[in-house]
């Protein structure tokens, strides 16, 4: 039986062919048919594709430090794990310390149970020359709508804060992909529709109202079979044999 899971089916046939058979150009062909951008990105020339293994992205330390001034406020995605979370902060002058750390930039060795939100990672990154794209792909999975101590910190607004981080230090320009094979369900349709219009900012109560304004103009989706119409040669992959017509 062949594999189902978005990552061995689809992103990593869909772009490791991309990278063996198509000219370093093809990113901003990518971007064409996208939706949902709001801002002309212009990825340029393809520098470096990370897939395997995939690129991780600690929480920032401006995530880290809100956490925990706010611990009180988060909701476990687990409700029996309330006393635990409760737990995890009891020493004043260790939260003291560590926040004004967190607030100099620096997470490195923050204590293990101040640390409430680990790396997220990228399907798959495309390097460019003026540009990173963060690819999420989905298949049958969707967009994870909480994390284990914050059930509105969803995987949409931890991709984009961290590609964000790492275009800032590359200082080139960023979006996220979603890579979609059925329709988008529920929950993942608001976050979508409420991040871009700034109707929702949940997953980001530590950003600022300017920076969630760049950041709804840098979602975008595009179907698998759209890819596949486009590029029509990746039909011919084993994997996408089952890879349906309709859009």
């Amino acid at each position: 039986m062949s594999s189902t899971k978005s990552s061995t089916s689809r992103v990593q046939p869909v772009f490791n062919w991309f990278s063996k058979n198509e000219e370093k150009s093809w990113p901003d062909q990518l971007l064409k048919i996208v939706t949902g951008l709001t801002i002309p990105i212009k990825a340029g020339k393809l520098v470096n594709i990370e897939l395997v293994p995939e690129r991780k992205v600690m929480a920032s330390p401006a995530r880290l430090a809100w956490m925990i001034e706010n611990v009180s406020m988060l909701a476990p995605k687990d409700g029996q794990l309330w006393q635990e979370l409760k737990n995890r902060i009891p020493d004043k002058q260790l939260i003291i310390d560590e926040l004004d750390r967190l607030k100099r930039g620096d997470a490195s060795g923050l204590d293990s149970n101040l640390r409430l939100e680990g790396a997220t990672s990228a399907d798959c990154l495309l390097e460019c020359e003026n540009a990173l794209v963060w690819i999420e792909g989905k298949r049958f999975d969707w967009i994870s709508p909480s994390t284990t101590w914050d059930l509105a910190r969803d995987q949409l607004a931890r991709n984009l804060e961290a590609v964000w981080i790492l275009a800032n230090a590359a200082k080139k320009d960023y979006c996220v992909i979603i890579c979609h094979e059925h329709p988008l369900k529920h929950h993942e349709e608001a976050l979508v529709d409420g991040y871009r219009n700034c109707s929702w900012a949940g997953g980001w109560p530590h950003i600022s109202d300017n920076q969630r304004k760049e950041f709804s103009k840098r979602i975008g989706t595009v179907t698998w079979q759209q890819i596949a119409g486009k590029w029509k040669d990746l039909r011919t992959l084993p994997e996408l044999h089952d890879l349906s017509q309709t859009t």
